[in-house]
């Protein structure tokens, strides 16, 4: 967390990999799914009405001070939005201000390490850590722009409007922008509560397969972060 957001999305990705790492150590690294430190409301309201261009009330009829998670990249609020069919209920992500600086930094730090240990330790490079960075990169710049997350989850909503037991949250583009991202509130539970709560796990492990074959197999595109705090 000390780190900032390039480490703790490591971490995030880490903490699904029971295949490699002891269950204490999952156990911690879980806690970064959700768990991040939030950002003031302040800065909240800065981000969004500058990314807007708007005052937080001429577009929201009500915005949740508390956040409702906090990431490494952002922070989602629970809001009620204008909208000309009346209020809608909508969470709105927010990104952290300075993140994409602090993030740029972060990348050159990690090519740089990556580069040393494959000079250092000749084995390493069966993993290849410069081609593992090189994709991480990728993966977290494309993350900071919203309006690709927007356009990834309309086509996904596509993808999916024939089969009701998969849904993803509609995107209100007119509250959103590169920084901020406006959806319709899904309420849900991660998946490890779900199952403490009494839902099957094998109803959802054979649910999430289908969803997942549909993706790669018939649709070629498929969503390539799939930690509970995400579905």
């Amino acid at each position: 967390q000390d780190l900032g957001p390039s480490f703790v999305k490591l971490g995030q990705i880490a903490s699904t990999r029971t295949d490699l790492l002891p269950p204490d150590m999952i156990l911690e690294l879980k806690k970064l799914q959700d768990a991040v430190p939030p950002i003031p409301y302040e800065d909240v309201r800065r981000q969004v009405e500058s990314s807007l261009a708007r005052t937080i009330e001429e577009v929201y009829e009500s915005f949740d001070e508390r956040p409702l998670a906090a990431a490494s990249i952002g922070q989602v609020h629970r809001a009620i939005l204008r909208t000309p069919d009346g209020p809608k209920e909508v969470v709105v992500k927010v990104q952290r201000p300075g993140v994409a600086q602090t993030i740029a930094r972060d990348l050159e730090l990690l090519h740089a390490l990556a580069a040393l240990v494959e000079r250092t330790i000749p084995e390493s490079k069966l993993y290849s850590p410069a081609a593992l960075v090189d994709n991480f990169d990728r993966s977290i710049t494309a993350e900071l722009d919203y309006t690709i997350e927007a356009e990834n989850a309309r086509r996904f909503a596509k993808n999916f409007e024939s089969r009701p037991s998969c849904r993803f949250p509609k995107v209100y583009r007119e509250a959103s922008s590169r920084t901020v991202l406006t959806l319709e509130y899904l309420p849900g539970k991660k998946v490890y509560d779900a199952i403490a709560a009494g839902h099957s796990g094998p109803a959802i492990a054979k649910l999430a397969t289908g969803i997942v074959i549909k993706q790669i197999f018939e649709d070629g595109f498929f969503h390539a972060d799939p930690h509970p705090g995400n579905i």
